[in-house]
């Protein structure tokens, strides 16, 4: 690291300790909490760092992420997290093509089945699948993915999400005698669930500055049981009742 690197990112750190000491002496008009502070001067880190190097997703998502941990104070309460992050997966689109829009069009996109499972990763794009297997999985990295669902005995899904966003549709699905588990793994992304308005829904559900939102009327049956358990860092998670 050059002696210019060190000075500014020594600087900004000291800068950012100021800041934390300021707040909890009521220096500052607005409150944080000591780890939403440190966790936005990290996200600032990054932004500062992608730049620098001209990278338009760690710009775009740095800024995203910064949105929704600083909501209350911005005024933008209304936004949930996966309207910013689906907003942030659109610019970042966006720039890619009017700015480098060569590198943009290389971007590979591949897919994969199993016997079991569907499998999907892909790049700045959107996926749209239906399918009928009992078991199913859902992984975006920067991208989007569609899902619908039409099992006659569904069992399990697990969505694995990274910067992007999931649509499971699960409405034209019978579930299994024992109920199924939808295992949830999402960070900076947001999903949303479809589900029928009569089934039960368990949460399981570790929650790390995320948002969790239930529409629709609920009106849970005596059927089978769904279980959504699994992780949300900086995420948000719509379940749609339908």
């Amino acid at each position: 690291m050059t002696t210019k690197r060190r000075w500014f990112w020594g600087s900004f750190f000291i800068l950012g300790a100021v800041l934390l000491v300021a707040s909890r002496l009521g220096w500052i008009s607005a409150q944080f909490g000591f780890w939403q502070l440190l966790t936005g001067i990290f996200l600032l880190a990054i932004v500062i760092f992608s730049v620098a190097h001209r990278t338009i997703s760690g710009t775009v998502f740095g800024l995203a992420f910064l949105a929704i941990l600083f909501a209350k104070p911005l005024g933008i309460t209304a936004l949930a997290p996966w309207t910013i992050l689906g907003v942030a997966l659109l610019v970042t689109i966006g720039l890619s093509l009017i700015l480098n829009p060569h590198n943009y069009f290389k971007t590979k996109f591949y897919s994969y089945r199993s016997n079991q499972n569907n499998h999907w990763n892909g790049q700045a794009t959107t996926e749209r699948m239906t399918t009928d297997e009992a078991e199913t999985t859902v992984r975006v990295n920067m991208s989007s993915s569609i899902r619908y669902l039409q099992s006659q005995n569904f069992t399990h899904a697990r969505i694995d999400a990274r910067l992007g966003n999931v649509k499971l549709y699960l409405t034209d699905v019978r579930l299994a005698p024992t109920g199924a588990t939808i295992d949830v793994s999402a960070s900076l992304s947001g999903v949303e669930l479809y589900l029928p308005k009569d089934w039960p829904v368990k949460f399981a559900l570790a929650n790390n500055l995320a948002d969790i939102d239930e529409k629709g009327q609920h009106l849970p049956g005596n059927g089978p049981t769904v279980v959504i358990q699994g992780n949300l860092s900086l995420s948000g998670l719509v379940i749609y009742y339908v």
